[in-house]
């Protein structure tokens, strides 16, 4: 819990510079997941993992674009994070 706060403060901190890094962390992350999930082909179990890929992609670019505050944006990056590390790590075990 340490850490988070610690995370969480860098991140207030400097938040306008972070947006976008984090932005292109989730894209590319998400896109390895995308890679790996469809080159196994599409079975209807890839095609819902493919979907929660893109949701936790895009779940912090609607926070950041809907100007939800810092805080909160910080816990959706973290969810997003977390999400397609989470489906990358099964798309490459699979």
């Amino acid at each position: 819990m340490k850490y988070y706060n610690s995370l969480q403060r860098f991140y207030l901190s400097k938040f306008y510079l972070l947006v976008p890094a984090a932005i292109i962390i989730l894209a590319c992350l998400g896109s390895f997941a995308g890679y790996y999930l469809t080159k196994a082909g599409m079975s209807g179990a890839n095609f819902f993992l493919l979907f929660l890929s893109v949701l936790g992609a895009m779940s912090y670019l609607t926070a950041v674009l809907g100007q939800f505050p810092p805080k909160t944006t910080f816990k959706v990056f973290v969810f997003g994070f977390a999400l397609e590390l989470i489906l990358l790590l099964i798309s490459l075990l699979l």
